[in-house]
């Protein structure tokens, strides 16, 4: 009897040649380029290559490691029309090997679980469904079916959405059965992620394909499992369980604080997550935590118990100038983005608060406030926008400090106010007379490298005014004046000048009598005459004298 081989008969086993070929020669010196092969040739003959490699994944413990990379990189490219069969088999596959206690490696079970989270890209529901399939109180899943399912919510964050509900559901009825810190932190893992994608749903929900209503009954799934990680697991004293319900409790947190009927309880957590600043757990995620927190409150104008403001304005602030530990970069970028986020929701307070660490003399605590009120002025909110007097007035109390760590922050503090796009109603002058007599002062002490810093950055200030910035014409003149003829401050001609002759020509763009010097006024003008001889001293710049008690000037 003859038997006929069809074409795609043919064209299959030239493929499962080529894969298997392939695969016998892989090495560490050629894995990215077999890859990329298997790739192309499965770009064309998709269920071949995939039925290739899940066999291959069966026979071969070895490499199954390096055969789930190869699998995985072929899943990225548009799988749309893979055969349910084979959809079927590659979950079913992955999902053995996630579960295996002895036989699998860890490493195993992570390319398993790669995998399958590349899957859901297209196929999200057949991969969601099979894993909730492993949620059946009262038997716990394997960790990995937890691991999976939380990065699921990281990568596709809005597909989840509707599977909410179900999901949470079981991780409730489990919680109370989990002993083991190890899944402990698994459980963890799963809420913080699944909170983090709600939350993300609150701020995109018009872009999901389906229909929601009442968005934030989300909220309302979070809370059985809030409560009883904050119950039961608070008092444990593995670090890394610590950790993981730190990374949990921010994204949750943030979530329940929308409904105020749940803002009590939240509230008697952050006493609890401050304190864990003071234990060996990584700081970074207490920070991140509250921040999330934050976030909320501030968008929302949720209002923190005072008692809670003060508190994490302390422990933030005790963070940052803290000498004990050295701060990582993030941590620190973290923690100002904490206090950014408390001047959203209380500015005065936290204003009141700087102001007060201001008048505790030591040094670390009163440069960490000044960085700190200059950061939120740097931050330019709204809420913060009529406060700048507050803030000037608190900095304003730090003027006679006689430290040069001090007195360099303060000068930070005032170019960054000096900046702003409007320096109308802040006292900016008496910040610019500040840095004129921080640079007198420091003339007298050369010697010391402290005082060299601090008259470069005198001067940088000064050559960085800009007189078209709202209100810094009202601001400097004709005030600027005052400094031209005074020797100490001889340094400063070049960058005084220069501003004085924009101002002029500003004046004179308002008219002739603007640009005028009135000797009435409030200000202590220097004479024509000193003006003069000042400039025709340092020959700076051509200036024109007209008599009587006016001056004008001309480039």
């Amino acid at each position: 009897m003859n038997t006929f081989v069809t074409e795609q008969e043919v064209t299959d086993r030239g493929v499962y040649n080529e894969v298997v070929s392939l695969l016998a020669h892989m090495d560490d010196q050629n894995k990215d380029k077999i890859a990329l092969r298997i790739a192309c040739i499965a770009e064309t003959k998709l269920a071949s290559v995939v039925t290739v490699l899940l066999e291959k994944l069966q026979l071969d413990e070895q490499n199954r490691v390096d055969i789930y990379c190869i699998l995985e990189k072929v899943l990225q490219q548009d799988t749309k029309d893979l055969e349910r069969g084979l959809l079927n088999k590659t979950i079913i596959l992955a999902l053995n090997h996630m579960r295996e206690t002895q036989e699998a490696t860890n490493e195993v079970k992570v390319a398993a679980s790669n995998t399958l989270v590349t899957l859901a890209r297209c196929y999200f529901d057949p991969v969601m469904f099979e894993l909730l399939c492993h949620l059946k109180p009262p038997n716990l899943p394997e960790e990995f079916v937890l691991i999976t399912l939380g990065n699921l919510s990281s990568a596709y964050a809005l597909k989840c959405i509707p599977f909410v509900r179900i999901t949470l559901k079981a991780v409730f009825h489990m919680l109370e059965l989990v002993n083991d810190s190890r899944m402990r932190q698994a459980f963890c893992g799963v809420l913080e992620k699944w909170s983090r994608a709600v939350k993300l749903f609150l701020t995109k929900w018009e872009k999901c394909p389906f229909p929601i209503a009442g968005e934030l009954r989300l909220c309302n799934h979070f809370l059985p499992m809030y409560s009883h990680v904050t119950s039961n697991w608070l008092t444990c004293e593995e670090p890394e369980l610590k950790q993981e319900i730190i990374k949990a409790l921010g994204p949750m947190m943030s979530l329940l604080l929308h409904k105020e009927e749940y803002r009590d309880q939240i509230f008697e957590t952050i006493s609890w997550l401050l304190e864990q600043y003071k234990e060996d757990t990584h700081v970074f995620h207490i920070t991140k935590s509250l921040s999330q927190l934050l976030e909320v409150s501030g968008e929302h104008k949720i209002p923190l118990p005072k008692g809670e403001f003060q508190a994490i304005c302390s422990a933030l602030h005790n963070q940052i100038c803290s000498q004990a530990k050295p701060l990582s970069t993030e941590n620190h970028a973290e923690l100002v983005h904490c206090i950014i986020l408390l001047a959203r929701s209380s500015p005065e307070d936290l204003i009141a608060f700087l102001h007060s660490q201001l008048k505790i003399k030591n040094e670390a605590v009163c440069v960490t406030s000044l960085n700190l009120l200059r950061a939120i002025v740097d931050a330019d909110l709204p809420e913060t926008g009529d406060k700048k007097c507050l803030i000037v007035k608190a900095v304003k109390s730090t003027l006679g400090d006689q430290n040069a760590t001090v007195r360099t922050a303060v000068l930070h503090f005032i170019r960054k106010l000096l900046s702003l796009e409007s320096v109308e109603n802040c006292e900016a002058w008496e910040m610019v007379a500040h840095v004129f007599m921080e640079f007198s002062v420091s003339t007298s002490k050369l010697a010391i490298q402290e005082e060299n810093t601090i008259q470069s950055l005198c001067i940088d200030i000064l050559q960085c005014l800009d007189t078209s910035v709202s209100g810094m014409t009202q601001v400097l003149w004709p005030r600027l004046l005052e400094y031209v003829v005074p020797a100490e401050y001889t340094g400063t001609l070049k960058p005084l000048c220069k501003c004085l002759r924009e101002l002029v020509e500003k004046k004179q763009q308002e008219g002739e009598e603007a640009a005028y010097l009135d000797y009435g006024g409030p200000v202590k003008l220097p004479t024509p005459q000193e003006l003069l001889a000042r400039l025709l001293e340092t020959q700076r710049i051509p200036w024109t004298v007209r008599g009587g008690s006016t001056c004008c000037f001309s480039s």
